[in-house]
C-alpha cells in the first residue's frame, strides 16, 4: 500500500480493510508518520508529534484485529485534534505568543475523550492562527501554516492545520471548532469536507452556545460515522445534546439557494460557477430546488463582528501584563475599541445578533436545505488573515451566521478554479436535522465526483509557488 491509496480511502474501506486483514493498522500509520516527516516542515500543519507512541498504538490496533477482537468504533484509525482542543499532556496554545509556552492539559475535552474511547490513534495536535480570531492560518506562536494544494496560498481558518494535514494524506479526520466557520473555512479551501452540528450534538469545552466541535474528513461519506463517535451528551457540557435519528428521508425535500446574502464581499465568479454546478446536481437528489434573492435586510454579520472584538478583548487582558505585548498588532487594532463599551454599547450589537438569528430561521420557514457557498472568495495569500485586513473574518458572510441560529452546516468540494484551488459549497439544514443533512452532503457529493474517492487527486506532494 502506498500513501496515495490511503488518501483514497473512505473511513468505511479502512475498516473493512483492517477487519478483512487486508489493510495493516501498522503500515497505515508507518505511511502516515512518513508523510508528516516529509511535509509537515513545508506546510506547518501539526505539532505534539509522538512517532513511538503512535506507531506502538497501531500495532496494539494491528494485534486486536488479528485476533477478531477490535475494541472502539475507529480502532487504529490515524486523526488529529485542533490546539485549542484541550487533551492530557499536550499544550494549549490558542495559535497565540500571548500564553506564553502554552498550557498542559489535565483534562481531554469531550471529543478527545471520545476518541480514545474509539480507540483512534492521535498522531499530533493541528495548529491554528491567534485567538481563533481570523480565518487564516496565521499564527504569532505556530507561524504560517500553509495550502498544500499551493504553498502560497491560504489553509483557512482557524482550524488550518486541520484542513492543511487532511489536504496533504494526513490522518482520516481532525476534530476542529468553528465559531464562524471555522472548520468549513478550512474545508473549502483544502478542498475537504466538514460538519459544524446543531449547537450541542457534539459537546465542547468550555460549554458554549455558538461554538460548536466538528470534524473534518477528505469525503463528506465519513461525517455521518465521525459524528455518530463524537456526539451525544456529555457531563462537561451543559448545552450538549444526543444525536438525532432523522424521520424521513431527504427525497422530498426543498432546497432553496442562495448566491448572495445581500452583505459581505462580492461573490467571485468562480464561487458563484461552482455554487451553480452544485444547484444543478442537488437537483436530481430533492423534490425542489429554487434560486432565493438575498434574505437579510440589514449587514448581519456586523453585529457579529463586534461580538468578536469583545471575545478578543477578554482573551487579551485575561493574561499577565507583560504577555500582551505578543497580540499581533492587526487584531489588537481590530479589536482595541471594545475596551470602552458601556453596556449600552453591548446591548446595541446583542440586539443586532438576535435581529439576524431571527432572519436566519425564516429562511427555514418554506425550506429543508439551503444550498450557499462557503465564502464569497477561493482563496488569499496565506501570510494574510482574511480578505479585509480590518476585519479578519469579514469573508464568513456564509457561514457565521448559523453558529449564531444553531443550525447545522457541511462544507463540501463544489470543484476548482482556473488556478486548480478548491472551492466548496455549503448545505444547511433544519436544527436536530444533522444525520440527514450528513446523507444529503454524502450524496451530493457522489453527483459532483462520480468517480468518487478513487477520481479524487490530493496534493501529497505540496505544489510550491510558481
Amino acid at each position: 500500500m502506498v500513501l496515495d491509496e490511503v488518501s483514497k480511502l473512505t473511513l468505511d474501506q479502512m475498516l473493512q480493510g483492517f477487519r478483512a486483514g487486508t489493510i495493516d493498522p501498522v503500515e497505515v500509520m508507518e505511511l502516515t508518520l512518513d508523510q508528516i516527516r516529509r511535509v509537515n516542515g513545508e506546510i506547518n500543519a501539526l505539532y505534539e508529534l509522538r512517532p513511538d507512541e503512535n506507531l506502538a498504538a497501531a500495532k496494539a490496533a494491528a494485534r486486536r484485529y488479528g485476533e477478531g477482537r477490535p475494541s472502539g468504533a475507529l480502532d487504529g484509525v490515524p486523526v488529529t485534534i485542533k490546539d485549542s482542543m484541550h487533551a492530557i499532556d499536550t499544550r494549549w496554545h490558542h495559535g497565540s505568543r500571548i500564553h506564553a509556552d502554552g498550557v498542559v492539559g489535565t483534562t481531554d475535552a469531550p471529543p478527545t475523550e471520545r476518541l480514545k474511547a474509539a480507540n483512534a490513534i492521535i498522531v499530533g495536535k493541528a495548529k491554528m492562527p491567534d485567538f481563533g480570531l481570523s480565518g487564516s492560518g496565521v499564527s504569532s506562536f505556530h507561524g504560517i501554516v500553509r495550502n498544500p494544494w499551493g504553498l502560497a496560498w491560504n489553509p483557512g481558518g482557524s482550524s488550518a492545520g486541520a484542513g492543511a494535514s487532511l489536504a496533504a494524506g494526513i490522518g482520516m479526520m481532525s476534530v476542529g471548532s468553528d465559531i464562524a466557520g471555522s472548520v468549513r473555512l478550512p474545508a473549502s479551501h483544502c478542498g475537504l469536507a466538514a460538519l459544524k452540528p446543531t449547537q450541542g450534538m457534539i459537546a465542547h469545552t468550555p460549554a458554549s452556545d455558538i461554538r460548536s466541535a466538528g470534524p473534518m474528513t477528505r469525503y463528506a461519506a465519513d461525517l455521518e460515522a465521525h459524528l455518530r463517535v463524537l456526539g451525544g451528551l456529555h457531563r462537561y457540557d451543559r448545552f450538549s445534546l444526543p444525536v438525532t435519528e432523522p424521520s424521513e428521508s431527504f427525497g422530498k425535500a426543498r432546497v432553496a439557494v442562495y448566491g448572495s446574502f445581500g452583505f459581505g464581499p462580492p461573490v467571485e465568479t468562480a464561487v458563484l460557477d461552482v455554487l451553480s454546478r452544485a444547484e444543478q446536481a442537488v437537483a436530481g437528489l430533492v423534490a425542489k430546488v429554487a434560486s432565493a434573492p438575498p434574505p437579510y435586510d440589514f449587514d448581519a454579520y456586523l453585529p457579529i463582528d463586534d461580538m468578536f472584538k469583545l471575545r478578543g478583548w477578554r482573551e487579551h487582558v485575561g493574561v499577565a501584563e507583560q504577555l500582551r505585548q505578543h497580540t499581533p498588532r492587526q487584531l489588537f487594532d481590530w479589536f482595541k475599541e471594545a475596551r470602552d463599551w458601556s453596556a449600552e454599547r453591548i446591548a446595541l450589537f446583542e440586539a443586532g445578533v438576535a435581529r439576524g438569528v431571527a432572519q436566519t430561521n425564516a429562511l427555514f420557514e418554506d425550506s429543508d436545505f439551503l444550498l450557499t457557498p462557503v465564502m464569497p472568495v477561493v482563496n488569499f495569500p496565506a501570510e494574510e488573515r482574511g480578505v479585509d485586513p480590518a476585519m479578519p473574518l469579514r469573508h464568513c458572510t456564509f457561514t457565521a451566521m448559523f453558529n449564531q441560529s444553531g443550525h447545522p452546516a457541511v462544507s463540501l468540494c463544489g470543484g476548482f478554479d482556473s488556478r486548480g484551488l478548491p472551492v466548496g459549497v455549503q448545505l444547511v439544514g433544519r436544527r436536530f436535522d444533522d444525520i440527514r443533512l450528513c446523507r444529503l452532503a454524502a450524496e451530493l457529493e457522489a453527483v459532483l465526483w462520480p468517480g468518487g474517492p478513487e477520481a479524487r487527486e490530493w496534493p501529497l506532494q505540496p505544489r510550491k509557488p510558481t
